[in-house]
């Protein structure tokens, strides 16, 4: 049977040239879809019934009904829903000219903008499934991505349009050189067809593709508007790119409700005194964020300041309980929650509103969402009683259809329970006696690092790919009271230092193990598996990890960003020329540097730290005078 969006569409103003049809209102009833706020834009125009059964076809009316209302704002642009649909609407025209049909896979490689919304609602208008490339992967990623996900046309933008392989050259749509049109949706698409692919990390040495259909992606939607319980969103923040699953809370919750959508920088995402001042000019409702990105940019300044309006959303990894006591008594009033959710269930799963629990070890992560289906079971797939811990399991219609060109792995993770089908995350969790689960790990040696899922076999292939390397080991390793991050132990290299700079050549940042350690072998227990303890025991000091010294620092900037830099990196064998992301550095480290250096150097910016990369660069940078504050001088 045919399934359909069902809910109350109302008309806004709308320019006639951008959309299907203005001249009746547009109603679809399904249960609780909508906000109230987006359900009072209703118009004195005669109602006509009229059934969605894609997401596409729900864009399509969500276009007409908002009209000049804003839709996507970045910077001082701002796109309303009639620009939103003529732009997407022109793009459209574009792919079917270059034959793409109903069925096909369309890539999007922009810079992160308004133009990334725009091609989403291109690629459905055709019936074509759409794949975000992150803009900021190495060329080598971005091949190999379009490679498995094997799309017959790629929209871009002017700035990324060189880096289009050239086996797609012929098959572009540069977005901003299409002329407007009406946006229409090719007619007789229904719920099973794929909405989009995501990659996740492969334990093969490769990512692999999730299939997304639109019926699990209404389904999610339905899901999430009923786990706002009556909450009024009308805009929401994007601080994730929009290659990542998690950013789709945003992006769907406002363009498949009427909302606006507001895209922040990553510098902006990154600097708090900036976001502050972005929230404050521009305030959003709904603002979703990693937990360790939260604690980190909490850790340098007043949390209440990069706070939304009405609620936050935390998912991605564990939440923990000091957070959100921090977060709740910055904000009494704020709708706190705890989404988690695998790509293989379509974005969450669940949304626990957070309270402070005192002596809590945990944060829930809830009960499931409408339609969704949750066990917990044991190895042999029974299900297991409240408070012993097992494996979650996950049905109902937010499931994809499967992993691309990999039936084999779909049958692994997609088994049968009795006669329905549910996808194993490796998650494991106990349930509580009120039916609320609670996080407690993996059963599998997948990471969840800063919001990404890591399978550590793709790092380590890459590893073992480069010259020199005969054996390798990826695990994530802990310090103090800091966030997991990804450590290599290599066998074989004389020298590992600059390892990091050759994988950034063939992985996504978020790859990139932020330590290396040069072992003389990788120790395995008598059951073959590697013995960690012992690993770590035989792991060389990071000062072993050159043959010579590093160049110290010169000047007086110098020794202070050096000083910041072994301080936030935990290591001081980094030189004045060696380059903080292949030092170990990442975002979140970039962003307690930066507020460390604030307090001797007020005028430095966020994007200073990416674009003069090494100590002596940024020393240059900020003028080669005194800081404001002297610090010790410390000497390697």
């Amino acid at each position: 049977m045919k399934c359909c969006i069902c809910v109350t569409l109302a008309f806004g103003p709308a320019a006639p040239a951008q959309i299907e049809d203005t001249r009746d209102a547009v109603r679809v009833s399904r249960v609780g879809l909508f906000s109230r706020e987006w359900s009072r834009r209703v118009s004195t125009l005669p109602v006509r019934e009229n059934c969605a059964s894609t997401v596409a076809e729900l864009v399509r009316d969500i276009i007409s009904v908002n009209g000049t209302r804003p839709a996507v704002r970045h910077g001082g642009k701002t796109l309303s829903y009639a620009e939103l649909g003529s732009a997407a609407g022109g793009a459209a025209e574009s792919l079917r000219e270059l034959g793409v049909r109903p069925g096909s896979v369309v890539a999007i490689l922009v810079d992160r903008s308004p133009l990334s919304v725009v091609g989403v609602a291109a690629a459905w208008a055709v019936g074509a499934a759409y794949v975000h490339l992150e803009s900021a992967h190495p060329d080598s990623r971005i091949s190999e991505v379009l490679e498995l996900a094997g799309p017959m046309a790629i929209i871009t933008d002017s700035h990324n349009e060189s880096r289009v392989p050239t086996v797609l050259r012929e098959r572009t749509v540069v977005v901003e050189r299409t002329p407007p049109a009406l946006y229409r949706v090719d007619p007789g698409r229904t719920p099973e067809e794929l909405a989009y692919l995501v990659f996740t990390s492969g334990s093969s040495g490769k990512p692999k593709a999730v299939e997304v259909t639109h019926g699990a992606v209404t389904n999610y939607l339905e899901g999430f508007t009923k786990g706002l319980a009556g909450l009024e969103i009308g805009s929401y923040g994007l601080a994730t790119t929009f290659a990542a699953d998690l950013g789709k809370v945003s992006v769907y919750g406002a363009l498949l409700t009427g909302a606006r959508l507001d895209i922040y920088d990553r510098e902006t995402i990154l600097d708090p005194v900036a976001f502050a001042a972005e929230i404050r000019e521009h305030p959003v409702d709904w603002v979703t964020l990693v937990p360790s990105q939260m604690e980190a940019i909490a850790g340098t300044g007043d949390v209440a300041d990069v706070l939304p309006a009405r609620a936050v959303m935390l998912a991605g990894e564990a939440f923990p309980p000091r957070l959100a006591e921090a977060i709740l008594a910055a904000r009494p009033d704020l709708k706190v929650y705890n989404g988690y959710g695998p790509s293989e269930a379509t974005i969450v799963v669940t949304m626990h509103e957070v309270r402070v629990e005192p002596g809590a070890a945990r944060v829930p992560i809830g009960l499931p969402l409408s339609g969704t289906e949750f066990r917990v079971l044991d190895e042999r797939r029974a299900s297991v009683p409240d408070g012993v811990p097992g494996v979650l399991h996950i049905g109902g219609a937010s499931l994809a259809r499967g992993y691309r060109n990999d039936p084999g792995l779909t049958a692994a993770k997609f088994p049968e329970v009795e006669g329905t089908r549910f996808y194993c995350t490796d998650d494991v969790v106990v349930r509580r006696e009120g039916g609320e689960l609670e996080y407690l790990g993996r059963a599998d040696g997948q990471l969840k690092i800063r919001g990404h899922r890591i399978e550590p076999g793709e790092v380590e292939a890459a590893l073992l790919a480069l010259p020199g390397i005969r054996q390798a080991v990826v695990a994530g390793e802990r310090s103090a009271e800091g966030p997991l991050e990804l450590a290599a132990y290599v066998v074989g290299p004389e020298n590992p230092a600059g390892l990091g700079k050759k994988l950034l050549e063939r992985l996504p940042p978020e790859l990139v193990p932020s330590r290396f350690h040069l072992v003389p072998r990788i120790p395995v227990t008598v059951n073959g598996k590697v013995d960690t303890a012992e690993l770590r025991a035989l792991a060389a000091e990071p000062s072993d990890l050159r043959n010579e010294p590093a160049e110290p620092p010169e000047s007086p900037d110098e020794h202070v960003i050096a000083r910041v830099w072994w301080e936030v990196l935990g290591r001081a064998d980094i030189g004045r020329s060696d380059r903080f992301l292949e030092s170990g550095g990442d975002s979140f480290k970039a962003l307690a540097v930066f507020a460390r250096l604030r307090k001797h150097y007020p005028g430095i910016t966020i994007a200073q730290l990416f674009d003069q990369p090494t100590i002596a660069d940024l020393a240059k940078a900020l003028g080669g005078s005194a800081p404001v504050a002297a610090v010790p001088v410390v000497e390697l």
